[in-house]
């Protein structure tokens, strides 16, 4: 792993990203922060019950999904820059709200609002990223990994605040998160949207029409809001079951999470190579339904464990994890890229951000309430449902006359 570190650290990322690269790993430390502690906060700090508290990371989701794709026909338009930097300034208002509101229904709302507009936030900078190199699939691999290695900053913070079961803890946390969406705000005022335009040629063959056709962008989002299940499996499923079905201290889950971002960090842009063509990218996506499933089937043994096996099972679930997140990422990169002209980057970036954030909003109820439910069969069932994302994924080819391989 050290080695791919280091390899990577000898490879430039694209040009005209590293003011948005630079704001994204100050947002992502936060971010991994938050990812870490916002289920255990519901749960120990608020009160809420299992119900209620990830009721409001659906609520979080349904607002993220609902605002994805106007906001990438905003970002196509010219409009990128003032979406995102109003997005970011009122996220960086209510993250520090919702470790003051304790009231529930208060809480859910809060919890809805900044959702959506980190999800706005989300597509702006993703369609920067993905149009101000001239490579896609590299701007965004590097973003992931400088995103995870700010994950993985956070989760190491998050450790000692889990540590603390304090309230003005996670207070003053949850202000300096709202310190990295403000970083964010003022990168989104200063750089331009049209760089990648000028620069970037389109993956589009001449003559080629009808790219956002609904059987392609419908397989993407479909496709990706089943294989990004394993968001939800690390921020809300673990959690649970480590809290309700495992013996092993609530602090373990900083350190898996920890985990999963530093294996991110050495895989990732390695993965992403894989993906430079329409049958590599399309190879990865569907394999990431594989490690995933292998990851439920780990994550449900657990119960059945003495405690010193949990640990092994836990470890090994979210390298399963990790491994499935690695491969979904660069195959939905790279089949994004080749749908997607240089001035659609906004259209495509929103339809993958689409499907994430509507497994973000039915993903923390629906499977952590299938497996609390059923703690056997709900992983069974889990499982299944990944097989149909892997089957879904290929419909998101195009017909072999509009197939373009990325360039390298």
């Amino acid at each position: 792993m050290l080695a791919r570190v280091a390899a990577a650290a000898r490879v430039r990322p694209p040009e005209r990203t590293g003011a948005l690269l630079s704001a994204t790993l100050v947002l992502s430390v936060g971010k991994g922060a938050f990812l870490a502690t916002v289920m255990v906060y519901l749960l120990q700090i608020v009160g809420l019950t299992p119900l209620l508290a990830t009721a409001g990371l659906t609520l979080w989701g349904a607002a993220s999904a609902a605002v994805a794709v106007p906001t990438g026909l905003l970002v196509d338009r010219g409009r990128g820059r003032a979406v995102g930097s109003v997005a970011a300034v009122c996220a960086a208002l209510l993250v520090p709200l919702s470790a003051r509101v304790h009231t529930p229904w208060a809480l859910l709302l809060v919890l809805c609002v900044a959702g959506g507009f980190d999800s706005a936030g989300n597509v702006v900078r993703r369609a920067m990223l993905a149009g101000a190199g001239g490579d896609s699939v590299k701007a965004l691999a590097w973003a992931r990994t400088v995103t995870n290695i700010g994950f993985a900053l956070g989760a190491l913070c998050s450790v000692r605040l889990l540590a603390s079961r304090s309230p003005s803890a996670y207070e003053t946390a949850y202000l300096l998160i709202g310190g990295g969406y403000l970083v964010m705000a003022a990168c989104f005022a200063t750089t331009s949207l049209g760089a990648g335009r000028r620069g970037s040629p389109s993956v589009r063959a001449p003559g080629v029409v009808g790219a956002r056709s609904l059987r392609t962008g419908g397989a993407l989002a479909a496709a990706t809001g089943i294989l990004t299940v394993h968001t939800t499996l690390l921020s809300t499923v673990l959690p649970l079951w480590v809290t309700r079905h495992a013996s092993v201290p609530v602090s373990v889950l900083g350190w898996l999470v920890m985990l999963n971002s530093l294996i991110a960090v050495g895989g990732q842009l390695a993965v992403s190579r894989r993906a430079a063509t329409r049958e590599g990218a399309l190879r990865c996506f569907r394999n990431s339904a594989v490690w995933t499933a292998g990851c439920c089937l780990l994550l449900g043994l657990v119960r059945f464990a003495p405690t010193g096996w949990q640990v092994v099972l836990l470890v090994a679930a979210t390298i399963a994890l990790t491994g499935g997140e690695l491969l979904e990422a660069a195959g939905e990169w790279g089949l994004s890229a080749v749908l997607a002209a240089a001035d659609e980057h906004g259209f495509y970036q929103s339809a993958c951000v689409l499907g994430e954030t509507t497994q973000g909003a039915a993903g923390p109820l629906l499977v952590a309430g299938l497996v609390t439910a059923a703690p056997v069969a709900g992983w069974i069932v889990l499982v299944a449902v990944l097989g149909a994302g892997r089957y879904i994924a290929g419909f998101t080819t195009p017909p072999p006359h509009q197939a373009i391989a990325i360039d390298s």
